[in-house]
């Protein structure tokens, strides 16, 4: 059924060759990994290096506030706060780049908790941080002078919810926090995103360079020398050992980046991967890729052009993006129905699988048999398109139907 391995392993080569040569392929390859090192490395130099050049001055960060009610008479001075006298002060300061926001607090404050924000320039009110930062202003300056610093910090920071998931037979098991949360999804919605660049990019590749032979006439010189399986093998294997080595050098260069990464954001610090889901992710990684990598080869061997396998193509990758689409539903109910169902069809599996263990699934042996069909698919289109590849020498010069491809398939055996 494989064919011939000497020939398989030769078209193997070429193909690794012809796309690790390609301008793209490289393109995309040190890409990626380069920008992960600017963010890990030089984002931080050029952060810090901006926020200590005006030490001498004034912290563009410091907020503004004017008190007409009084409640923040008790508050000692605070780092990053200036209390001003007036409005016209306040709001030439905030022209001056003295302060970042101006909050003034009316005389009805207590009554109302309406307070005025001024600001400068553009962008959404929701988005700029001094807002939530005076909102801790307030609630200490609200609070009793009676309660103690620790229940001020409670005030300001309630709580730091620790989770726990309970059974069918009511036993909890703590599963940390929700940054331990965060942290333990982050693994399987990368790999699905990594899927995903990998099938538009290596199968897309594939399916030029089956459509191109074809269109050439390239494909009859391979035929004589070869079985249609051999070179099918050999181009599914050739691209995904390159998608292989590029995903190999972004987990290098990300075992490095990311650590520095995770110190400048607070959900990603405990970010872990462990063994074991690990290897159920790389096993869905290559059987995915290798379900779509043998469909762009059928659909590619039984176009006329390169044209018209791009747009049937376009179609065929519609349902690896919909559970990554829907990942908002299938995460938070990962043993819902769509869930379940998406899990058990070999072109949504993949991607739905990882949306389904990011959600932390309690039936992950569905997750395992979802493994299985979609390797399973993969044998199976693999054999069809070498019978398609076959089958389409008979095509040549015609448009592409599915009943002319049935027929082709019968008169190729």
């Amino acid at each position: 059924m494989l064919g011939n391995t000497t020939d398989a392993r030769i078209i193997f080569e070429e193909e690794f060759a012809r796309q690790t040569r390609r301008i793209g392929w490289r393109i995309f390859t040190v890409g990626v990994p380069l920008l992960m090192l600017i963010a890990a490395f030089i984002v931080p130099l050029l952060t810090d290096y901006f926020s200590t050049a005006g030490d001498d001055e004034q912290p563009r960060d410091t907020i503004g506030f004017i008190d007409h009610s009084g409640v923040t008479d008790s508050l000692d001075s605070i780092p990053g706060l200036m209390r001003l006298d007036g409005l016209d002060t306040g709001t030439q300061a905030l022209v001056d780049g003295d302060i970042k926001a101006l909050f003034v607090i009316p005389d009805d404050y207590i009554e109302t908790g309406r307070v005025d924000w001024y600001r400068t320039g553009s962008g959404l009110a929701s988005e700029d941080g001094t807002g939530n930062a005076f909102f801790s202003v307030l609630r200490t300056a609200v609070a009793d002078e009676s309660l103690s610093d620790e229940l001020i910090a409670r005030i300001l920071h309630p709580a730091t919810y620790t989770l726990f998931k309970v059974d069918d037979f009511g036993r909890p098991d703590s599963s940390g926090t929700i940054s331990d949360e965060i942290a333990r999804a982050a693994p399987a919605f990368i790999f699905a995103m990594l899927l995903m660049i990998s099938i538009f990019v290596g199968s897309g590749s594939l399916l030029q360079s089956v459509s191109e032979e074809k269109e050439n006439r390239m494909v009859e010189m391979l035929v004589t020398s070869t079985s249609p399986m051999s070179i099918m093998l050999g181009k599914i294997l050739g691209l995904g050992a390159a998608g292989l080595l590029q995903i190999a050098i972004w987990l290098a260069v990300a075992s490095v980046s990311v650590p520095q990464i995770s110190d400048q954001f607070s959900g990603l610090a405990s970010l872990s991967l462990e063994a074991d889901l690990v290897i159920l992710l790389i096993a869905f990684y290559f059987a995915g890729y290798f379900v779509f990598a043998a469909l762009m080869a059928s659909i590619g061997a039984a176009s006329t052009s390169v044209r018209e396998a791009s747009q049937i193509s376009a179609i065929v990758m519609v349902p690896a993006i919909v559970p990554i689409y829907v990942s908002a539903i299938i995460i938070p109910n990962p043993d819902g129905l769509l869930a379940r169902v998406l899990t058990f069809f070999p072109l949504t599996a993949p991607t739905a699988s990882m949306m389904r263990i990011a959600g932390d699934t309690d039936r992950l042996y569905e997750v395992v048999i979802g493994l299985l069909v979609t390797a399973l698919a993969g044998v199976f289109l693999l054999w069809l398109s070498a019978r398609v590849f076959r089958a389409g020498l008979l095509l040549y010069g015609q448009r592409m139907s599915l009943r002319a491809v049935w027929g082709a398939l019968r008169q190729s055996d």
